[in-house]
């Protein structure tokens, strides 16, 4: 594989001083979080412009992983630089471009797709070189200030085949280098080898292409899409990818998403499978998908039921619900449908997303709420308001349009806002961290010989907030209607666990914490005694 260190050049001679990057000196609170400037409107670029410098200018996070625990971003961006617009990876410390369509690298100018990145602070990305005047589909790695072509249209598969007819997907990269891809193949005899496949090494291999049997329902997968299906790998190894599968009792073909771990492929769903309270997956559906490192996965489908469309998360052999199409949100009224059929990705309100701890984020529209649309972090228990359009960022400026976010291990989520409906006036893209819970208060009482032990503060999370007596955690917790926020946050919580007597024993201090297990934010320690 060939490599290069032309971006080393492009990094160090354009290296930006992005003096605001995550300064603490401004900051913006929205109920659970505070928002944080990553790169703001006009800004220096490495293209010698500035990020989004007009009104006009657009930005978004391209790929599914494109916001790492570092804090580094992968953006596509229009400048007021050399070639108006470009993919970047930005980090604490500078901004290179990946590729634009003007600046020369040893495969030419560089149309540009999605970026994915990994915790190492490396890229992978799809780009377009011209080659015979024709764009030859590409997947890069950027490492450690180089370039490294992975494979290409045109490139011979570990099957024999050609690489071509549908492009190659999103690519996909874990912290150890390996890259998950979806891409067509043919033999020019008229046998297709479509499938999923990874690199590793220097090594292709296939995951599962056309015509490998499975015994999930028995038959062959099948993977002639266009474009290319979507695949997703998590640090495990572990590949979620769509599909089909046509039986062999020849009934119709079944959609649905699969998991390869290391004792084979698993489903994770298929058209019409039911899910919970009577709701089941739409007949010829696919919906979207996001994998974490437990090997759960999040997934957003239409629906059969009392809803049209709703979140799940499959974890080990049980479907768990997010939100479905209806529900009350946090921040008063009902989420709207999350079909858009003007949306170029997929047919949903974009791909909620999953991290290590378990925590969904997703985008949805709300009726009748504080807001029109709004980012939500989520677990089966507990939803919080993460930003919507009415928030504040540290400027000073108001959100009138959310777009494209990411989610990151540490519960953080990037975000892209403008100032205007249409996505005129980019605000640029901010992070919103998740607010440490505080303990303000704590009171013991006995009614009618029980104890009632009630913990006052702020940033508690509504049936999600755990408190904890010397590392003890509390079971059966309430959270009062009347202490309850707009957003999914409480400032009161309540035990009348039997439990109380004996861990607040008389004339003895003990040591009382709240934990929120949807951002794995613990409070400082407040000594309490009976």
């Amino acid at each position: 594989m060939k490599h290069t260190s032309w971006l080393r050049v492009v990094n160090f001679a354009v290296m930006i001083s992005l003096i605001s990057f995550f300064s603490l000196a401004a900051f913006a609170q929205s109920g659970g979080f505070t928002f944080a400037p990553i790169v703001k409107r006009g800004e220096p670029s490495p293209d010698g412009g500035r990020f989004f410098g007009c009104d006009d200018c657009v930005g978004y996070l391209n790929g599914s992983h494109a916001f790492n625990n570092r804090g580094d971003i992968g953006i596509s961006a229009e400048t007021e630089g050399k070639c108006f617009d470009g993919l970047f990876f930005v980090t604490k410390e500078n901004s290179v471009i990946l590729a634009d369509a003007c600046t020369e690298t040893p495969w030419g100018k560089l149309g540009f797709g999605a970026a994915n990145i990994n915790h190492q602070s490396q890229a992978t990305f799809k780009a377009f070189p011209l080659v015979k005047d024709s764009l030859v589909t590409t997947i890069f790695l950027y490492s450690e200030d180089r370039v490294t072509k992975i494979i290409a249209e045109g490139d011979v598969t570990p099957l024999g085949t050609i690489f071509r007819r549908c492009g190659l997907s999103e690519p996909s990269i874990n912290n150890k280098s390996e890259i998950a891809f979806g891409a067509c193949s043919d033999d020019g005899q008229g046998k297709f080898r479509d499938g999923i496949f990874v690199s590793s090494n220097g090594q292709i291999t296939p995951v599962a292409v056309n015509e490998d049997p499975t015994t999930i329902l028995p038959g062959k997968f099948y993977f002639n899409f266009f474009p290319a299906v979507q695949a997703l790998i998590n640090n495990n190894s572990e590949v979620l990818f769509e599909g089909k599968i046509i039986p062999d009792s020849l009934d119709r073909e079944r959609y649905g998403w699969f998991l390869k771990t290391d004792t084979g492929i698993k489903k994770i769903f298929i058209d019409e499978d039911p899910l919970v309270d009577g709701l089941a997956v739409q007949a010829r559906t696919l919906g979207t998908s996001d994998l974490n490192d437990k090997g759960e996965v999040a997934f957003s489908v239409l629906l059969e039921g009392k809803a049209d469309s709703g979140i799940f998360v499959r974890s080990g052999e049980q479907f768990k619900k997010i939100m479905v199409q209806g529900d009350a949100t946090p921040i008063g009224g009902k989420f709207l449908t999350l079909y858009d059929p003007e949306l170029i990705e997929r047919f949903l309100l974009l791909r909620p997303r999953i991290n290590a701890n378990s925590a969904v984020a997703f985008k949805a529209k709300i009726e009748g709420g504080s807001s029109t649309t709004a980012i939500f972090l989520a677990s089966p228990k507990a939803m919080l308001k993460v930003v919507a359009i009415g928030d504040t960022v540290p400027t000073g400026e108001t959100i009138k349009e959310i777009d494209t976010f990411a989610l990151n291990d540490l519960g953080e989520v990037a975000f892209f806002a403008y100032g205007r409906k249409g996505h005129t006036l980019p605000l640029g893209v901010y992070k919103a961290v998740p607010t440490q819970p505080q303990i303000k208060k704590v009171k013991l009482k006995n009614k009618s010989g029980n104890l009632e032990l009630r913990v006052i503060g702020k940033g508690f999370i509504t049936n999600d907030t755990v408190i904890e007596i010397n590392g003890v955690a509390l079971d059966a917790l309430t959270y009062p209607e009347e202490a309850r926020e707009d957003g999914g946050t409480t400032t009161q919580i309540v035990s009348r666990e039997a439990r109380l007597d004996q861990l607040l024993q008389a004339g003895q201090t003990a040591r009382i914490t709240v934990w929120n297990a949807l951002t794995n934010q613990r409070s400082t320690m407040k000594e309490f005694v009976r």
